[in-house]
């Protein structure tokens, strides 16, 4: 994996619709944080006597900028509509069993301005769905940016059960996984 430098993210990989979502402006971050429940006895005080996992959260986070409305229809997940190609609409999304909806995403890093095609250097997460923000101001100095954070839940798909994802995909995977 290399150390250093800016990345590519694909949402819906393995499916036909899948795509870049676009250009980044500071950068692509996974976080992932394990949680431990402390067992505590009265005799010992605070002091824990042993712990018990709790699980982990995973956190997916992308700053994107200079979206084409198609790369903004898609990761607003809208359509569309019948006013015209150059309309997005902005929708209150409420209901949704976000899990059902959920597609993976793989990050691929940057070399020379060129896309990694090593998948030993991709990241694999298996189900995500992009919560999207607007940060549109308009003056004479701030570029206007669609904060994306992606909600990463645990795979409950045959092969993938209890997992997140994989650091390094197989030798065989494709740009799009189709």
């Amino acid at each position: 994996m290399l150390d250093i430098g800016p990345a590519e993210v694909i949402w819906g990989y393995g499916e036909s619709d899948a795509a870049y979502l676009g250009k980044t402006l500071g950068g692509i971050k996974v976080t992932m944080e394990t949680n431990a429940a402390d067992v505590l006895e009265d005799q010992n005080g605070d002091a824990a006597v042993n712990a018990v996992l709790t699980g982990s959260v995973m956190n997916i986070e992308a700053t994107l900028t200079r979206l084409s409305v198609e790369e903004l229809r898609r990761v607003m997940l809208t359509t569309e509509p019948s006013g015209g190609p150059c309309i997005t609409p902005i929708e209150n999304q409420v209901g949704c069993n976000l899990y059902d909806l959920a597609k993976a995403l793989v990050i691929k890093p940057l070399c020379g301005n060129e896309v990694s095609t090593n998948p030993c250097e991709w990241v694999h997460i298996y189900k995500t769905y992009p919560l999207v923000g607007l940060d549109l101001t308009w003056d004479k100095d701030t570029q206007r940016v669609f904060p994306v954070k992606f909600k990463v839940f645990v795979s409950y798909d045959s092969g993938e059960s209890g997992t997140f994802g994989t650091i390094g995909m197989d030798s065989a995977s494709t740009e799009f996984g189709v």
